[in-house]
């Protein structure tokens, strides 16, 4: 996660230093580990520090596998995604009642991110499993994915199916995807949507 997702989920009603001071303590003590900084704007500029777990904060919390030498944009935006979530709950619009992140779709899909939500102002609540898309997949493997979620709806013995929802950060990507579901049978175009990250709130409350 970067600095700024840690300091609007966990510091939010507090100085802007207080974050700093307390990820700077955490990487002294080895609970928190510095990636490396994340990249801004289209010519790649430095921008905030990416932070990951540490020796101790592996060991604290029972992860494993190594550190990570290099910053994860799948990640971030994974949390950049969950981050838009929160802020909508903050506001009223919705609750997050569930979450996780890389939820098995048997037999054959993991989501990126399974969010199940309550939209109060409307009595209902609805689910959706959210594919963080950074355009960097190709079109074969979007099929397939799209596939194995299918098969998922196929075999499950829920009488909900979620929304499979990509995720995308720029707009000709989202009309790149729109172009290439168009093209998949009609059972799995319905099941499917695809929606920029900055109109995802707005787009899931009216779905």
């Amino acid at each position: 996660m970067a600095s700024t997702h840690v300091a609007e989920l966990l510091f939010g009603d507090r100085s802007h230093s207080v974050p700093d001071k307390v990820l700077g303590r955490l990487v002294r003590l080895g609970y928190l580990s510095r990636v490396g900084r994340r990249a801004t704007g289209s010519k790649g500029g430095a921008g905030v520090y990416v932070y990951q777990l540490g020796h101790a904060g592996r060991l604290l919390l029972e992860v494993d596998g190594r550190l990570s030498p290099n910053v994860n944009n799948h990640a971030l935006m994974m949390a950049d995604t969950y981050l838009e979530l929160r802020w909508a709950e903050k506001a009223g619009l919705l609750a997050v009642t569930d979450w996780e992140v890389e939820r098995r779709v048997p037999p054959s899909v993991r989501a990126d991110l399974y969010v199940s939500l309550a939209f109060p102002s409307q009595g209902r609540s609805s689910s959706f499993f959210l594919e963080i898309d950074l355009s960097t997949e190709q079109p074969a493997r979007i099929r397939e994915k799209v596939a194995g979620y299918w098969r998922a709806a196929e075999t499950t013995n829920q009488d909900y199916f979620p929304y499979v929802v990509f995720v995308v950060w720029h707009p000709p990507r989202r009309v790149e995807l729109a172009r290439l579901l168009r093209k998949l049978p009609q059972e799995q175009q319905e099941m499917v949507r695809v929606y920029l990250l900055r109109e995802l709130i707005y787009q899931l409350i009216r779905l």
